[in-house]
């Protein structure tokens, strides 16, 4: 009877051991992580947000489309699909070359094709006053604030740190020829006080040179140039 006790003993112990055993590996394994298969899965099943989009060609034809992105000033081409892209299989997406394309309205914005002299310049700018006479385009460039040398072997190279918006302009004065925006003072003021003519009084203060009329505050006077003509005046 003491021999059976004592393997009985034993036995309860090993299976306490055990059981400890497995709880601790329980314990001890790690939350799950997402794998790749996850990823490729979640990438599957996320919506698709697109935007439909109207051109008119050069030719005169217009084409109806579907961009997933878009910029308010395009080089080059522009990559669009002819069906709605949320579908499966998904539809082949096309690329369209901006010297065949004269308009392209998306999501109210309008982006005119900029020529000169009857020349395309080879890029898409959004029209911001196309109630107006005159037409202004307006696009940015983000440009680097700083470089930081990192060391070669030969040489080094310059990594860039931080960056900011550059903002360039065009202005297309009614009846005129289209023209890069000058930043010089002088060269601004004649330009743009021809460029609001049909607007006498913002044109007066740029030619004036008015502190708050020049290159830097061009958004705000485009701003005052569409809110003239919206009202009616």
């Amino acid at each position: 009877m003491k021999e059976f006790l004592q393997k009985t003993s034993r036995l309860l112990a090993a299976g306490l051991l055990t059981a400890g055993s497995v709880t601790a590996v329980h314990a001890q394994r790690p939350a799950r992580v997402a794998t790749r298969v996850d990823s490729l899965r979640a990438a599957r099943n996320a919506p698709i947000t697109y935007s439909p989009v109207v051109f008119t060609m050069v030719s005169g034809k217009q084409v109806r489309g579907y961009v997933t992105s878009y910029d308010l000033f395009m080089h080059d081409k522009v990559e669009c699909y002819e069906l709605p892209p949320n579908q499966l299989p998904p539809p082949p997406m096309k690329e369209m070359a901006v010297e065949r394309i004269k308009t392209m309205v998306v999501e109210g914005h309008t982006l005119d094709a900029l020529t000169k002299n009857g020349k395309p310049l080879g890029m898409l700018a959004e029209n911001m006053t196309p109630a107006a006479g005159a037409k202004i385009y307006g696009y940015s460039i983000t440009k680097a604030n700083m470089y930081i040398p990192i060391p070669l072997l030969v040489g080094a190279a310059f990594i860039p740190v931080g960056s900011h918006d550059k903002y360039f302009w065009y202005v297309q004065p009614a009846g005129g020829i289209i023209q890069e925006v000058p930043r010089s003072d002088k060269a601004f003021a004649t330009l743009m006080a021809t460029a609001f003519a049909d607007y006498p009084e913002l044109a007066a203060r740029v030619r004036q040179q008015d502190p708050n009329a020049g290159y830097k505050n061009m958004p705000q006077l485009v701003r005052d140039y569409n809110a003239h003509f919206a009202g009616g005046k």
